[in-house]
């Protein structure tokens, strides 16, 4: 007859998962920086041609050459902030998930978020340099449109630089609320979380695409544009981008894509916030 143990039986090998909250967040977020720079470089071209590519490609008055020059400057320079703040907020949401209690999640998505928008910007900039050159051309032959070498030294340029920066940390802010807000939902496979994730950008980003069209062809934009913008979470870069490299409207797309941003961090962060308690309480 066998000795019967009487001690507690050995832990039985951890399965490797493929679910969110088993994923290390710092490769997460590594992973997360070499995707927007990625994304960033793949899209430094079109954006550098935004003016052609969506308005006018044959570019033959002095206007049309000069939006062509502003606009692919500014375009080149934020290349890939639109979908990396939408990586921004989809790793505030796995942080949320993998991490315990918001509070800690979120003193990690605002670093991450900082960090996400220097790798973009890095990548920007350094693939922007043809621009920068076309800049200095007109700057020393064509007197007459008052430009300057340095890019910095336009007044919209550091505005909107700055202001759409700042989309990648409240992007973070809202991913953290939305992945508090939905955490019974992140149980599920991670593929399954991510196709989910692009049926839900997939419409965004076309729409956001056809108001930035609108803004690149329009003199005039109606109230009612801005407050669609204001109402998509994270407000458009590219309006904002392009109506500040025009200097008309650009000022307003910016404010409104700060409070845009401002506004639904807060918005679901409280409703993430109110959900976990609700959730301790039962």
């Amino acid at each position: 007859m066998s000795e019967q143990a009487t001690g507690p039986l050995p832990p039985s090998p951890v399965r490797t998962s493929r679910r969110w909250r088993l994923s290390a967040p710092w490769l997460v977020v590594l992973g997360a920086v070499i995707l927007v720079a990625v994304v960033a470089a793949t899209l430094a071209s079109p954006n550098a041609n935004f003016y052609p590519l969506m308005s006018y490609s044959d570019l033959q008055t002095d206007e049309e050459r000069y939006k062509d020059l502003k606009m692919g400057l500014f375009m080149a320079h934020t290349s890939g902030f639109f979908w990396g703040q939408f990586v921004a907020l989809f790793l505030g949401v796995f942080l949320a998930a993998r991490l315990p209690g918001t509070s800690r999640a979120l003193a990690a998505a605002v670093p991450a978020g900082v960090l996400l928008a220097a790798a973009n910007l890095v990548v920007a900039w350094w693939t922007a340099s043809d621009t920068r050159d076309s800049l200095a051309w007109y700057a020393e032959n064509v007197p007459a449109w008052g430009l300057s070498a340095d890019p910095l030294a336009d007044n919209g340029f550091p505005h909107m630089l700055t202001a759409t920066l700042a989309g990648y940390p409240l992007a973070a802010v809202a991913g953290v609320g939305l992945g508090t807000l939905a955490a019974p939902l992140l149980r599920g496979p991670a593929v399954a979380t991510t196709l989910l994730a692009i049926v839900t950008v997939t419409p965004y980003s076309v729409l956001t695409l056809i108001f930035g069209i609108v803004a690149a062809t329009e003199d005039d934009e109606p109230v009612a544009l801005f407050g669609a913008l204001a109402l998509l979470p994270p407000a458009p870069v590219i309006p904002a981008v392009i109506r500040s490299s025009l200097g008309d409207h650009g000022g307003a797309f910016v404010i409104t894509m700060l409070v845009s941003g401002a506004a639904w961090a807060a918005l679901l962060l409280t409703a993430g916030r109110l959900a976990e308690s609700r959730r301790a309480r039962a």
